[in-house]
């Protein structure tokens, strides 16, 4: 899926976002927020099969 491999391409973009869900079509965020049923509402407006996620308030370190 394009979309997923654009977001671990650009972790600059996820991270404006953290806590909230997103919504990406293409290479792009077509939306964000905290209700996830906002989100994809919004999103299906663009693309019947937009992907949604979930970002983390903080990135998991394992060493």
């Amino acid at each position: 899926m394009k979309e997923f491999e654009w977001l671990g391409k650009h972790p600059e973009e996820k991270a404006k976002y953290k806590g909230e869900y997103i919504a990406v079509v293409g290479e792009r965020i077509v939306g964000h927020g905290k209700d996830p049923k906002v989100v994809i509402e919004e999103a299906k407006k663009i693309s019947p099969k937009p992907l949604i996620v979930k970002v983390p308030k903080s990135e998991l370190m394992i060493v």
